[in-house]
């Protein structure tokens, strides 16, 4: 069943007006203009023809935990791949998953195929297409490492099937961070047999201990820049970042590349402090922090 908008079709699944909040880590974000959450290809395909019908821009929201949706919220339709988009499936020295598959899905699916290779990813509450977007990694080892090819969606709805070579990643980035016509579906991953990383236990154990996982955050807010031996947190540090807050946007205590929600705060409040603590390490060390987060 199919109602109009304005002249136009409007599809059952597609809500308007829908709070953000409820969908991001940070618990911020204003409302959707149009929210959908589709649970297969052919609806996929109709809400983003239906943005296009209504010239809107739309967003991918994966799992929420990379994204400050602004507090007016975004003019246009949020897209949030549901349970349909969630299969995963090991066969030999490889494993598909759909972009909606968590990451530690796929961690303890490599785990029960033999290998420990997606065990960095134990922890970080994503999904398997927002981690490919951001190129997600941590303890040396990056998403991308394993990826062997991948399936997207193209603007006129047809499917593409790329190589990791086609595609092109770096640090905490790639190609489709800036292009919403272009949907990631599913990605196939080669089971490295000889990684050695810790078991998964004992990195949420390590995780707990050096990250804040009290209030609601979004992770690392800065990137970790190239061009000095230092990280985003421990330059943070030591300007004197733990504990600075602007309302309730509060840098962690534990970890000062971490801002957290205390309650009531919001995304106007998380810029405010992003502006500062960027020129706090500027003016003391002359480099300018890049945001890991993307800000709707």
């Amino acid at each position: 069943m199919a109602s109009t908008v304005a002249g136009r079709r409007k599809l059952d699944f597609i809500e308007k007006d829908v709070p953000l909040s409820g969908f991001t880590t940070w618990n911020i974000g204003g409302p959707a203009r149009y929210f959908c959450q589709p649970k297969s290809l052919t609806q996929l395909r109709e809400a983003v023809n239906f943005a296009e019908e209504l010239d809107i821009e739309t967003i991918l929201m994966g799992n929420g935990s990379n994204i400050l949706i602004s507090d007016d919220g975004f003019n246009g339709l949020a897209i949030r791949l549901g349970a349909g988009f969630g299969d995963l499936e090991a066969t030999g020295d490889t494993i598909k998953a759909s972009a909606g598959t968590p990451l530690y899905k796929l961690a303890d699916t490599a785990n029960k195929a033999g290998s420990c290779c997606f065990n960095f990813l134990t922890g970080i509450p994503g999904t398997v297409g927002g981690g490919l977007v951001m190129n997600a990694g941590a303890f040396g080892s990056e998403i991308s490492d394993y990826l062997t090819e991948l399936t997207y969606l193209g603007p006129e709805g047809e499917l593409h099937d790329v190589t990791t070579k086609e595609v092109g990643f770096n640090y905490r980035s790639s190609p489709f961070q800036d292009c919403s016509d272009k949907i990631l579906l599913e990605a196939t991953f080669k089971l490295d047999r000889d990684a050695d990383q810790p078991d998964m236990s004992e990195i949420l154990e390590l995780r707990r201990e050096k990250f804040p996982y009290s209030k609601p955050s979004a992770g690392s807010v800065f990137k970790n820049p190239t061009d000095i031996d230092m990280t985003a947190g421990e330059l943070l540090d030591k300007v004197g970042a733990k504990g600075f807050s602007v309302g309730d946007a509060a840098v962690s205590h534990q970890h000062a590349n971490f801002i957290l929600n205390k309650g009531h705060a919001t995304a106007k409040n998380i810029r405010k402090a992003i502006d500062i603590l960027r020129n706090r390490v500027y003016k003391e060390f002359g480099v300018t922090l890049v945001t890991e987060i993307v800000v709707i």
